[in-house]
């Protein structure tokens, strides 16, 4: 077959994760698809495909929030983000307590980095919105994370918090071992004695993963 320069060849119609480069690793030339272009370059996420609750009166793990990290790729800087969209019923009027996890277990037994302890909800309806930032400031055998969480939601002073219509909260861990085998981040909620809530929506992320 005669050699064509590639301004020549056929355009792409459709990419396929399939398709395949040339390229040249440490002085060898090879294949690769674009599915492992993108596995490499895209941020490792997530997101809910089904609503979580009702439940949450006693501490629960988000399933959906839990990204496992990918050790060839963490760094000082690597960030987790997590929003939550969540709803409530009547019922429940216990201060709600968030907390950000890190652990092998992907459920409560993991260990809370981060504890949020909100004001007092009250006997009505509403839609609220949890964010987490957490910051990993080390990373490996005595890994640090600087976590936050803002929480806000729909009704004023009625819901979800009595007395004001967002709060957050901030902490910075102490040190803890990034490095264990199939680690992972995600959070937990208790929505008290009676709490009904669900989780509607759940997006987490890991960004500025090193190259």
């Amino acid at each position: 077959m005669a050699d064509t320069k590639i301004s020549a060849l056929s355009a792409v119609g459709t990419p396929a994760g399939t398709d395949e480069f040339i390229v040249n690793q440490a002085g060898t030339s090879r294949k690769m698809t674009l599915a492992q272009i993108n596995g490499y370059s895209d941020p490792v996420r997530g997101a809910a495909t089904a609503a979580q609750g009702a439940g949450f009166a006693t501490d629960t793990y988000v399933t959906s929030s839990r990204l496992v990290l990918p050790q060839t790729k963490m760094q000082a800087g690597t960030y987790y983000r997590c929003r939550i969209v969540i709803t409530k019923t009547a019922a429940g009027l216990v201060a709600p307590i968030f907390q950000i996890r890190t652990g092998t277990a992907g459920s409560t037994a993991d260990t809370s980095r981060l504890s949020y302890t909100a004001t007092a909800q009250t006997a009505a309806t509403d839609t609220g919105f949890l964010e987490v930032l957490a910051t990993f400031r080390v990373v490996g055998a005595s890994a640090v994370l600087a976590a936050w969480l803002r929480f806000d939601h729909d009704a004023a002073t009625t819901g979800f918090a009595n007395a004001t219509r967002g709060f957050q909260g901030q902490a910075v861990s102490g040190t803890f071992d990034s490095t264990t085998a199939s680690m992972g981040i995600g959070v937990s909620m208790n929505g008290g004695t009676n709490a009904a809530w669900t989780v509607q929506q759940c997006i987490p992320e890991l960004l500025n993963l090193a190259d």
